[in-house]
């Protein structure tokens, strides 16, 4: 599975080529930069000018957890929560320190932590504003960012989380990395200014459950699609970097992104949003330290 995980391919040879075949990737690389960078723009002065002069290294860092993940057991299940697997109302709204006491900690992390997670990063951003580090702000802005991004795609919420219980395989890259690559502009409407969120644990449960409810449309609609379209029109082959790359048509995605109704752009949307509300929120409860 809202961040950056390297291009995950399933790769076949023919006579002529090398051609893969895209697969399950959160957000995509493209999205999570655009995501952070774009978030930078909701912040008041001057918190928005230290971010702006470091927006290269914010979108650059904005990947690391998804690298983290090949290299970091324990990464994989900061970016998602299958809440499928749970009864939610007696997890809803509690925090790390009460869940752990509740549920083992290998079951909480075999099925996602990423509710719980961002809390964690946040109270860490917090530290690093009131000691003025901008390295370590830097670092965990957009490691936030990322987080809050997978909290806002709904296959993060849900143990089908590439559809691969529905025979719908490939549907995590599909939805958030295939898609965003071919709006891109039209995702950059401006969100509106930063908000104090002044409770982060529970806003952040609200995104999450709000993300799960686009779950059950968002694998309808693709699966009605799939019937609709032979095969021959659901795929396409484009040059990368000169490897023939196997992916969802433009005619397809183009059909998917309008039978989900923008929700592709909603989340995206409500991602930059509340990215700037934590980084702004976490900046306050620092005091408001001038930066440099």
């Amino acid at each position: 599975m809202l961040l950056f995980l390297s291009l995950s391919y399933l790769s076949t040879i023919n006579m002529e080529a090398k051609v893969h075949i895209i697969n399950g990737n959160p957000w995509g690389f493209y999205a999570h930069k655009r995501i952070n960078s774009l978030a930078i723009f909701t912040l008041p002065l001057p918190l928005n000018l230290f971010f702006r002069r470091h927006k290269y290294k914010i979108e650059e860092m904005a990947v690391l957890p998804d690298q983290r993940r090949y290299i970091l057991d324990a990464e994989a299940a900061r970016h998602y929560i299958d809440l499928d697997h749970y009864n939610i109302d007696s997890i809803k709204n509690t925090h790390w320190s009460q869940i752990e006491k509740i549920i083992p900690v290998d079951t909480l992390t075999k099925h996602g932590i990423v509710v719980w997670h961002i809390p964690i990063v946040y109270n860490r951003l917090v530290k690093a504003f009131a000691e003025k580090d901008s390295l370590k702000i830097i670092k965990l802005a957009a490691e936030l960012g990322h987080y809050i991004g997978d909290a806002h795609v709904p296959l993060h919420t849900t143990s089908n989380y590439d559809g691969q219980k529905t025979g719908q395989s490939g549907l995590h890259g599909f939805w958030e990395s295939r898609i965003p690559e071919i709006l891109k502009e039209e995702l950059e409407d401006f969100t509106g200014a930063a908000e104090f969120i002044p409770s982060v644990q529970k806003v952040v449960w609200q995104w999450v459950l709000e993300s799960n409810q686009y779950v059950d449309i968002l694998l309808k609609e693709e699966k009605k699609l799939n019937q609709i379209f032979r095969s021959s029109k659901k795929y396409s082959f484009e040059q990368k970097a000169g490897v023939l790359t196997k992916n969802y048509s433009l005619t397809y995605s183009k059909a998917y992104h309008k039978a989900l109704n923008h929700q592709v752009e909603d989340r995206f949307r409500l991602s930059i949003k509340h990215i700037g509300d934590l980084w702004y929120s976490a900046w306050l409860e620092a005091g408001q330290p001038s930066l440099e």
